[in-house]
């Protein structure tokens, strides 16, 4: 009987064959655990470690308070973590905390420095109410509350604010008020050829602006009001600047103007007195027409208040 052959196997080759693939298989999953725990303490090490403030600047304008002010009112201290700091809230605790800063931006600067950039603020408006006056920056941050109104600036009556605390934001009990406002003070942010002195805005529907202490222009309600003193800005330009009276918007388009020597002050305040005088009452389209008219009239004149 013929012998066959015997094929031999390799059991010790099959084993590590097996133990390759092994391997292999699982070789995707423990790079992502490495991958995994290296991050996990990549960021435990900038959290604790790493990235840790060590140097703090302080930028920009703001007489009032020194470096140290500002840097105690951010509420951050030397060794405060960068990543987990938060910018917004550091910038809104020194525009609440510090009553003459109107703008605050905090940068991070990493490795170990953060920037804090203030802006201070610039007294803009006097805002009278029953009780007093506010004094107010251009983006209605409450400088002051006081019984006297800071020269020079322009005066808002009827405004009806409800905060009144200084440091706080301008707020009004009548929303659309608050509108008006900031919508006068968009325009009078430009450079007017005439600066607006006062504003009346106690009845919103039939509200007077005062141009240089001596042009009051009634313009009704706040309806297209950029027009409205655009309109009355090139009126007064051509009347002259030695002309003081009343304007008023005729229609959608015009502007009649009174030339009265019985206005004594020009403060669209409440007394009514009737006097007889003669006025020049002209008519002044926007398409630049005019038309003048010199009458004996009884004129209503506002009598000016001290607030």
């Amino acid at each position: 009987m013929p012998m066959q052959d015997v094929k031999k196997t390799d059991m010790k080759s099959e084993t590590n064959v097996k133990r390759v693939r092994r391997r292999n298989r699982w070789l995707p999953l423990y790079i992502v655990i490495v991958l995994v725990l290296t991050a996990g303490v990549g960021v435990a090490l900038s959290t604790t470690v790493f990235f840790n403030v060590e140097t703090i600047v302080v930028t920009g304008e703001a007489q009032q308070y020194n470096v140290t002010d500002i840097v105690k009112a951010a509420d951050v201290c030397s060794g405060d973590n960068l990543i987990k700091l938060n910018t917004d809230k550091v910038a809104k605790r020194v525009y609440d905390e510090l009553i003459y800063i109107e703008h605050v931006d905090v940068q991070k600067k990493f490795p170990d420095e953060l920037v804090i950039n203030v802006e201070k603020c610039r007294e803009s408006y006097n805002i009278v109410y029953d009780n007093g006056i506010l004094l107010t920056s251009a983006t209605g941050k409450i400088i002051s509350n006081s019984m006297e109104a800071a020269e020079g600036l322009p005066v808002f009556y009827g405004y009806l604010p409800s905060v009144l605390s200084p440091g706080e934001k301008l707020v009004s009990q009548d929303q659309q008020k608050d509108k008006i406002f900031y919508l006068f003070t968009k325009i009078m942010s430009r450079e007017l050829s005439s600066p607006i002195t006062s504003v009346d805005m106690t009845d919103k529907y039939d509200m007077r602006v005062c141009f240089d202490d001596r042009i009051i222009f009634d313009l009704g309600n706040w309806n297209e009001l950029e027009y409205k003193i655009t309109l009355a800005e090139t009126v007064i330009d051509r009347l002259g600047i030695d002309k003081k009276g009343y304007l008023t918007m005729v229609g959608n388009n015009q502007c009649s103007f009174r030339d009265s020597s019985v206005v004594d002050e020009l403060e669209p305040i409440k007394p009514m007195e009737t006097q007889l005088a003669e006025t020049t009452a002209t008519t002044i389209s926007g398409s630049g027409s005019t038309e003048t008219t010199t009458t004996e009239t009884t004129t209503t004149t506002t009598a000016a208040e001290n607030p």
